[in-house]
């Protein structure tokens, strides 16, 4: 799931290294940023951006009221950053499958390399590691189809080993041969073949039968049929590459992904700008500047998307057409920290409190700073703050696998009862924008603007009435029928003994971030919990922690509903990785609803080997329409994304999708006037 994700909010993957060797990997994801899910997943995202995820247990929010350890201070310019999670790995490929909040992505992301990537703030696609400017088509072999692409020669980890082929071919095994999942099979989209004795089912897909170092080189992957857009260009071209060297012995030794996963990241070679050194846990993270780094070289970025890249020697390259317009990034790399120190803030108020007191340079936060703060922060006059348009999304999701949220009318009519515009502009007070896609409408080109949520622009008692008569449509039955009560305008009587033939609901859960995380959520959870409770259903919201929610929807499938959020990137392939009934998240992909719909799939296969931009975006708008009429998700609202930061500290862009967060908060580009 490329940066979907991400991404992205809490659970959404995002991830950056040098460029040219500056990346996204995966959203996804979200984002996936997320990166799977929270502050918009895997938050998640998600992812993904990946993971904003609660447990049902009786858990309390965490976040408030911790008492965060100031590091100790080292001699240079440090970077000081502020989030209100902790990390969960310093594992760069336990990141990726199983810990993919997007905090993890924050510390980690840089670490990688990748053959191509996206580069910011337009999302361009350009060569990294790879030689040619576009990524190359390929060809027929047999029944295979295979890309041969060849690698710059004077790459260098921060250890000054060489980056080859022999790392690209290395990961791609790693992850195939310990059956790595989460955002690793996102960009590493791998071949399946039919099952003879499930003759009703056809489990073939097209994916990659290998990734191997024809020379140092020199990589050839071989795909079991000419892949599409999101398998190549926007897939296997971009998965995070990382050392043989240092990952290779650990892998031998551990035989399993539960015991390599294990495994600390502590010393890992970098591709980006810093290299991880240290955290405490519950208190602070340290990444150190990395040696063997492109220091010097320029990159700027058209309006257009036109990207012209000059490296340290002089030598300029141009990808994504002919440089048109005004120069909406110009970038000379760094790094010009010796440090990136990440404080755990424990809360919004904390973090807050941390800016304004001169702490920390940066608030880095899926979520964007919460209205409510803007006045605090606007009152300190070395501090300041910007707005972008967000790239993720916050909604509800509903275990389909369970009884009663497998039935469709059963959510259509809490669909129905959710007042979207009401809650937007009356309740969060204008602080949220209702939202009724998955891909929003900043991501224009892959928006479908004809899709409206149910029962838009209903008033209450209209949404009431037709929430019972989907109900009732759907052979839904009460001992007491819920009725709109005019003079009291309310349900009087709410419902009791909804049953569907026969068969009785039993107590719910709404799973959701408390208000020290996350208020706008916590708060939709409230009137989610009331709604449901006016047509009979027994449904209680449960604050939970991020990290418990993340824990529960992506293990054990024992949950009702949860409320989190995606961080998503631009290529809009995370519709597929949130909904094909392939990627269930039982079995380690995003589908945390445990959506299966035979026509979803169809699309979803179709869009998977687009080879055209035009008949990629006709198919997403399809299979939007399909997840609007059967609601695995709500979408409920998106955020402008307000980022505050010291005015001594300069950017090499401060206005796109996603704002600064998107990108890491630019660790390896931002500069100190102090």
């Amino acid at each position: 799931m490329r940066k979907i994700d991400e991404i992205l909010e809490d659970m959404t993957v995002r991830s950056s290294s040098k460029f040219p060797w500056r990346f996204v990997a995966l959203l996804a994801v979200l984002a996936m940023i997320a990166a799977a899910c929270g502050g918009t997943t895997a938050e998640t995202t998600a992812a993904p951006d990946v993971t904003d995820t609660t447990s049902g247990t009786d858990t309390p929010d965490t976040t408030e009221g911790t008492e965060t350890t100031t590091p100790p201070s080292v001699d240079g310019f440090e970077y000081k950053i502020a989030v209100i999670e902790d990390f969960t790995t310093d594992n760069f490929w336990t990141y990726l499958d199983t810990d993919n909040s997007v905090y993890n992505g924050y510390l980690l992301g840089g670490q990688a390399a990748a053959v191509y990537t996206q580069v910011a703030p337009n999302f361009t696609l350009a060569p990294s590691l790879a030689v040619d400017a576009v990524p190359p088509v390929g060809a027929a072999d047999g029944d295979n189809w295979v890309i041969s692409v060849p690698l710059r020669e004077n790459l260098t980890w921060s250890d000054g080993e060489a980056i080859d082929a022999n790392d690209v071919a290395f990961t791609f095994n790693t992850v195939k041969d310990l059956g790595l999942g989460g955002n690793w099979l996102g960009s590493i989209p791998l071949a399946s073949e039919d099952d003879p004795e499930t003759a009703d089912v056809d489990e073939s897909a097209v994916g990659l039968l290998s990734v191997e170092a024809a020379d140092d080189y020199t990589v050839v992957y071989t795909f079991n049929g000419p892949p599409g857009l999101p398998l190549w260009q926007y897939g296997a071209a971009q998965f995070s590459v990382l050392p043989e060297h240092f990952w290779g012995p650990i892998a031998a030794s551990a035989g399993d992904a539960e015991t390599f996963e294990a495994a600390s990241g502590e010393g890992a070679p970098s591709a980006g700008g810093f290299t991880y050194t240290t955290r405490e846990e519950g208190a602070f993270a340290r990444l150190s500047a990395a040696p063997y780094y492109d220091t010097g070289a320029r990159t700027v970025v058209y309006e257009n998307g036109a990207v012209e890249y000059t490296s340290p020697d002089g030598a300029t390259e141009t990808y994504g057409g002919t440089p048109e317009g005004e120069v909406v990034s110009d970038d000379v790399a760094g790094p010009y920290a010796s440090e990136v120190v990440f404080t755990v803030t424990g809360g919004q108020d904390q973090a807050v409190l941390a800016l304004t007191e001169g702490e920390v340079d940066f608030w880095l936060t899926p979520l964007g700073v919460q209205r409510g703060f803007l006045d605090r922060i606007l009152a300190e006059s070395d501090l300041e703050v910007i707005t972008n348009p967000n790239s993720g999304f916050r909604y509800l999701s509903f275990n389909t696998r369970k009884f009663p949220m497998s039935d469709t009318g059963f959510r259509q009519a809490m669909a129905c009862m959710i007042d979207k515009e009401f809650m937007a502009n009356n309740v969060l007070q204008g602080v949220a924008i209702s939202l009724d896609t998955t891909v929003p409408p900043a991501n224009a080109y892959w928006h479908n603007p004809d899709i409206e949520a149910i029962c838009a622009g209903l008033s209450q008692e209209e949404r009431v009435a037709q929430a019972i008569q989907i109900l009732k449509d759907a052979g839904w039955t009460w001992d007491v029928e819920p009725e709109w009560n005019a003079d009291n305008l309310d349900v009087i009587p709410k419902g009791e003994g909804l049953k569907l033939n026969g068969e009785s609901i039993g107590d719910l859960t709404v799973l959701a971030p408390g208000p020290g995380y996350d208020p706008l959520r916590a708060t939709y959870s409230l009137f989610i919990e009331d709604w449901a409770q006016d047509l009979g259903i027994p449904l209680s919201a449960e604050p939970t922690g991020f990290n418990v929610i993340v824990e529960k929807v992506f293990g054990p499938v024992d949950w009702d509903m949860y409320i989190l959020g995606w961080g998503t990137g631009v290529f809009p392939d995370y519709v597929v990785d949130f909904f094909e009934s392939s990627q269930d998240s039982a079995e380690g992909g995003f589908n945390t609803p445990g959506f299966n719909n035979a026509e979803f799939d169809a699309l979803a296969a179709e869009f998977k080997s687009a080879t055209d931009l035009a008949d990629a975006q006709q198919l997403v708008f399809q299979m939007e329409e399909i997840i609007a009429e059967e609601v695995p998700y709500v979408v409920l609202f998106t955020t402008p994304v307000l980022e505050a930061f010291r005015n001594n500290l300069s950017f090499p862009f401060t206005t796109g999708l996603g704002g600064i967060q998107q990108w890491n908060g630019s660790q390896v580009s931002v500069q100190s006037s102090q």
